[in-house]
């Protein structure tokens, strides 16, 4: 076992996920051991929370940042193929060596605080982009929230720049069983004085908004409209956002999309940066997983990757899959045990043509024997093993046909691992 496979796993040792909220009490004592944690400026902090979009947000500020000739640090989660890819550096994944390296400074303090595998990657992340002894030294860090807002650990951080996203159900079991509780941890990263840009907001969450802004004294920038057209060339959708009198066009399909770059658009411009001048970098957004084009060599037809793991992410794939051509949708779907699969199923399923398989996601993935069973009984084939299932679809598929893989990121990754696709390849 390599160095960089014994740092992963003693990580991926440490809890997972949380049963409860956590709280900030841990990394805040672990980061307060730093000679670094005092000295971050929160001028160059961004932090970015929301039930959906998170990712595709930062990717998106991401890209415009580099454009702009700007050194970017972006930690995200989760990861799809490697460990690594949660810490980024002008656009690249942390190698395995400085991923060891990094460890290995870290470690005495994860164990002495007992920081879960998240803690842990985000203290990791903080000292490879803030301590002196990397060097790093970026103009801007980005921070994606992992779960809700309020006692996530990238909220440790100071930070003056504040996103949020699509806000909806999921996680209810911690955030809150409605949108206003899971609104209020969310907003848990707005800071004094801060600016937070934001997706339109549900009509029910006004009400805390504003109380939020008027406790905090913060500055609220709702991103600004656009047009999405759809043009296809030869059957496949193109995307061209309409801003400011400018047509650009963007690598990541469908109107969630362009909503999710439309915040990252106005994060841009509060944190100063003109964005007429940098629109050509919304087609190079590097963000795998969500709606990725791949090609499978014993597949006759495309295949489409998108991480949907919750209600609104599979209403957003729905809106999106109308731009999409098909003869007979294979659609292989692996749903995480605390999701809720038979909503879920049920719209998924009641696209046209479609052939539904089941399988199971590879982190807190549902047996197949859990699956509510009149999918069970609705499915064309059903496997654990997702190798398996598109050995199936192999079988199945036909040239004018599209098979898509969804319902879990961590079953997206997956694939990307056991076919070694690493690049991006969106329509």
């Amino acid at each position: 076992m390599s160095a960089y496979q014994q740092s992963v796993q003693f990580l991926e040792s440490l809890q997972i996920m949380p049963k409860t909220m956590p709280g900030l009490e841990k990394i805040k004592q672990a980061l307060a051991q730093t000679s670094w944690y005092s000295s971050i400026d929160p001028n160059k902090v961004v932090v970015v929370a929301g039930t959906n979009g998170k990712g595709t947000t930062c990717a998106a500020l991401e890209s415009l940042l580099l454009d702009a000739k700007q050194k970017v640090g972006f930690y995200s989660s989760p990861h799809l193929i490697s460990t690594t890819e949660r810490i980024r550096l002008n656009g690249q994944s942390i190698s395995e060596e400085n991923f060891v390296k990094l460890f290995e400074q870290c470690s005495e303090i994860i164990k002495k605080f007992s920081l879960s595998h998240f803690e842990a990657l985000t203290f990791m992340a903080g000292h490879y982009y803030f301590s002196p002894e990397w060097g790093s030294n970026p103009d801007v860090v980005i921070f994606e929230v992992g779960l809700g807002g309020t006692y996530d650990a990238t909220n440790a951080f100071p930070h003056k720049f504040c996103g949020i996203t699509k806000l909806g159900l999921d996680h209810t079991n911690i955030l809150g069983s409605n949108l206003v509780e899971i609104a209020k941890n969310k907003f848990g990263i707005i800071t004094k004085k801060s600016i937070v840009v934001h997706h339109k907001l549900p009509e029910e969450v006004i009400d805390l908004k504003n109380k939020v802004q008027k406790e905090m004294n913060c500055n609220w920038v709702m991103a600004e409209p656009y047009d999405l057209e759809v043009k296809h060339l030869h059957g496949v959708p193109h995307y061209f956002m309409n801003y400011n009198s400018r047509k650009f066009e963007i690598n990541i399909a469908g109107e969630r999309a362009a909503e999710n770059i439309m915040t990252a658009i106005c994060l841009f411009q509060v944190l100063g940066f003109d964005s007429d001048e940098h629109f050509k970098a919304l087609n190079k957004i590097s963000w795998n997983g969500r709606m990725q084009k791949i090609q499978l060599n014993n597949i006759k037809c495309p295949v489409y990757l998108s991480g949907d793991h919750n209600e609104q992410g599979v209403e957003s794939l729905l809106s999106i899959l109308k731009d999409f051509q098909w003869k007979r949708l294979h659609l292989v779907a692996g749903i995480g045990v605390d999701k809720d699969a038979d909503t879920m199923l049920l719209k998924l399923s009641h696209m046209r043509d479609v052939d539904l398989y089941l399988t199971e996601t590879p982190f807190k993935g549902r047996a197949i024997a859990d699956y509510p069973e009149k999918y069970l009984q609705k499915s064309v084939f059903s496997h654990p093993n997702i190798e398996t299932i598109l050995d199936k679809v192999c079988e199945k598929a036909a040239p004018e046909d599209m098979v898509l893989v969804t319902g879990s990121l961590y079953l997206v990754g997956k694939v990307l691992k056991l076919y070694s696709f690493e690049k991006s390849n969106n329509p």
